[in-house]
């Protein structure tokens, strides 16, 4: 696919022409009766590059692609955004050439090889993220808008990495998952806010999430509970029988069937609307197999209030656009923006909340540990520690 052609397409050029030779013979015969043709609008899109399809991606299981690159009818029926995947990219080259037949774009033979050919990029893939200081550098020092997919690092000197070369190049960035968009955060958020101008305090709360495991699916929960009660966590807890969903050669148990993260709140200041100062935790169960994404019940003074994400049945078109679609959303904004939804601050503290936790359960049993007491090179175990060979990055 020649990268300079697919910015720009126009739907329908070839049927015009092919109706325009055929009205020039016919004219005569057809000049009373004919109806002027509709033309279709010309629709200008950005390319976007695409790194890690294969298992554990939102860009596989036709979930994120075919929102993008409409071509599975069944799935999403229409072209919904400015972007088309122009590029991709896995560590296994059989995985990228079969995604890359599956959407129609192109295959490149190396993690670099599109930093000349795209508007912006989604790094995706839970196996990949231990590798994301380096395979986002050649694009971050391009300047290039990145997604970057949750948990962003397996420590917070990747992350400083990865946030620092951003700054430096000032290439806008976003780690997000859906959890933080769906109506449920939102509104959960605005209740907290009420609460504030109300000057009532909040005692607690409690939740489920839907996770059989911590990285992948915990996440979702733990930034479901900060999108709605913010990031002045003091301490974490995760206690759980494993982190992992399977059994893991050196990691205990055999895979996890229970969990539950606990957050220990200094408080919460909203500016322009208010501040509590006395602290509360707040704790949300780890439900392996549960149909429903996220909830969270808050306790106040004088009643409590609770909020529930339910699964969406039915089509798949019902799911992908209630729970996944605001994502792809927000990444388009800020690829033609170029504006931050959150701050480098922000990513980088979600994510020291996010491996505080992993501490509290690999290295403390479970136990209470100060946020601001993680060691910046403390890193998380990986399930696939060895999924990617070092030597494309030498």
């Amino acid at each position: 696919m020649d990268s300079k052609q697919s910015r720009r397409t126009f739907i329908g050029g070839a049927a015009l022409a092919v109706g325009a030779a055929a009205a020039g013979v016919n004219a005569k015969q057809t000049s009373q009766s004919a109806k002027p043709k509709k033309t279709r609008a010309t629709v200008e899109l950005m390319n976007v590059g695409v790194i890690g399809v294969g298992v554990n991606s939102h860009l596989n299981y036709s979930i994120y692609s075919p929102t993008i690159n409409p071509v599975e009818p069944d799935i999403w029926p229409v072209r919904s955004t400015n972007m088309n995947i122009s590029h991709c990219w896995d560590s296994r080259p059989e995985v990228a050439e079969a995604y890359a037949k599956k959407y129609k774009c192109e295959a490149v033979k190396n993690y670099y090889d599109m930093v000349d050919k795209v508007d912006g990029m989604i790094f995706e893939g839970l196996n990949e993220v231990k590798w994301w200081p380096q395979l986002t550098k050649p694009y971050l020092e391009a300047g290039i808008p990145s997604f970057i997919a949750r948990p962003f690092a397996l420590s917070m000197k990747a992350a400083n990495e990865i946030v620092d070369r951003a700054k430096k190049y000032n290439t806008p960035i976003l780690c997000t998952d859906e959890r933080e968009y769906i109506k449920e955060a939102q509104v959960g958020r605005w209740k907290v806010e009420e609460l504030l101008k109300e000057k009532r305090n909040i005692l607690g709360t409690n939740g489920d999430n839907s996770s059989d495991n911590y990285p992948q699916y915990a996440s979702h929960g733990l930034y479901f509970m900060l999108a709605i009660l913010g990031l002045d966590v003091a301490q974490v807890s995760f206690q759980a029988d494993s982190w992992w969903r399977d059994a893991l050669p050196g990691v205990k148990g055999n895979g996890m069937h229970w969990g539950l993260l606990s957050l220990q709140y200094n408080g919460i200041k909203i500016d322009g609307v208010g501040e509590q100062t006395t602290p509360f935790v707040a704790t949300q169960q780890q439900i392996v197999g549960q149909r429903a994404n996220a909830g969270m019940k808050i306790y106040y003074s004088g009643g409590w209030w609770d909020i529930m994400n339910y699964w969406e049945a039915g089509e798949p078109l019902n799911r992908i656009y209630q729970l996944f679609f605001p994502t792809i959303f927000a990444m388009q904004r800020m690829f033609e923006t170029r504006k931050m939804q959150w701050s480098y601050d922000y990513i980088l503290q979600k994510t020291r909340i996010f491996l505080t936790g992993f501490k509290s359960h690999v290295d403390h049993n479970g136990q209470m540990i100060r946020v601001a007491d993680l060691p910046d090179n403390w890193e998380a175990p990986h399930f696939a520690p060895n999924w990617i060979d070092e030597k494309i990055f030498k």
